[in-house]
């Protein structure tokens, strides 16, 4: 009996597609997760980037751009063209909250769904969002975070950056010039950016020439923020280790100096007593 349910299982999930190293099984399709942004309609840029990165690795971006075209239906293509147009557009519909799946939920096609929501909520005109992250990324320094996390908070507005201000250069060699001024204008904020004490290792990179990649930039100063951590550590041992030792240097040096004041006074054999002798006594009974 469990022979044949496992068979039966077998037959309804295979592969069709034994060439297509994309296919995706219903199984597979169910579990998937194309991306941790949540379509909310504020944020389009991030989604749409995402969800075009995971589809492009599927190989089925022809269902979201056109390229594919539905044959007719009495043809065999017909399904397996539905079938994959409806599992990229449950792809879209998952990829959003609720709010905005039910919105766009009742298109034909992957095609109309992605073109519904560019249209809807693309900003073609990045004027704003671009000046509020370079407005972001003037006022934005290391204070209390780790280098790690500043470098991190910059990075992710470069490239948010990257996508709005995507340039169309007709000539690679500008394309090219135009990528080394921009890693230089990193480099710069990022070293602009970190705390005073670092201003050693700023020097010493700056010095270099020519300047390294911005990461290789960033990897230099968290080995020096590294080392400040572990020496600043050891500092602070030996400066408590030196206060100690101090600190019993004045007490013995303080009981000397009683010793040496108790020493320094009088003392009286009859009575055991500093402050007097035994014959200052006698005197003062002779004369009373």
């Amino acid at each position: 009996m469990t022979s044949e349910s496992e068979s039966s299982v077998a037959e309804l999930t295979p592969n069709p597609f034994p060439s297509n190293p994309q296919y995706v099984t219903p199984l597979e399709n169910n579990l998937l997760t194309i991306t941790g942004h949540k379509f909310n309609g504020s944020n389009y840029n991030q989604w749409s980037h995402s969800v075009m990165i995971f589809i492009c690795g599927k190989g089925k971006e022809d269902y979201i751009t056109g390229t594919v075209v539905p044959s007719e239906e009495s043809s065999a293509r017909y399904r397996t063209w539905k079938a994959e147009n409806h599992m990229v557009m449950s792809w879209l519909l998952n990829s959003m909250t609720i709010e905005m799946g039910e919105i766009f939920m009742y298109y034909q096609t992957a095609k109309e769904t992605w073109d519904a929501t560019r249209e809807t909520y693309s900003n073609k005109d990045n004027t704003s969002a671009i000046f509020e992250i370079r407005g972001i990324l003037h006022d934005l320094r290391e204070g209390e975070m780790t280098i790690r996390d500043y470098f991190n908070a910059l990075t992710r507005y470069w490239q948010q950056l990257n996508m709005l201000e995507d340039i169309k250069w007709h000539c690679p060699e500008d394309t090219q010039q135009y990528k080394k001024i921009l890693e230089k204008e990193r480099i710069y904020k990022f070293l602009l950016g970190l705390n005073k004490e670092l201003d050693e290792v700023r020097g010493r990179i700056l010095s270099i020439k020519p300047l390294p990649s911005v990461r290789e930039v960033f990897s230099k100063v968290r080995r020096e923020e590294s080392r400040r951590k572990v020496m600043l550590g050891l500092g602070t041992t030996t400066l408590t280790s030196t206060k100690s030792s101090a600190l019993a240097a004045n007490r013995g040096q303080n009981f000397s100096n009683i010793q040496e004041r108790r020493n320094n006074k009088p003392w009286c054999e009859h009575c055991r007593r500093t402050g007097h002798q035994r014959f200052m006594l006698e005197t003062t009974w002779e004369t009373s």
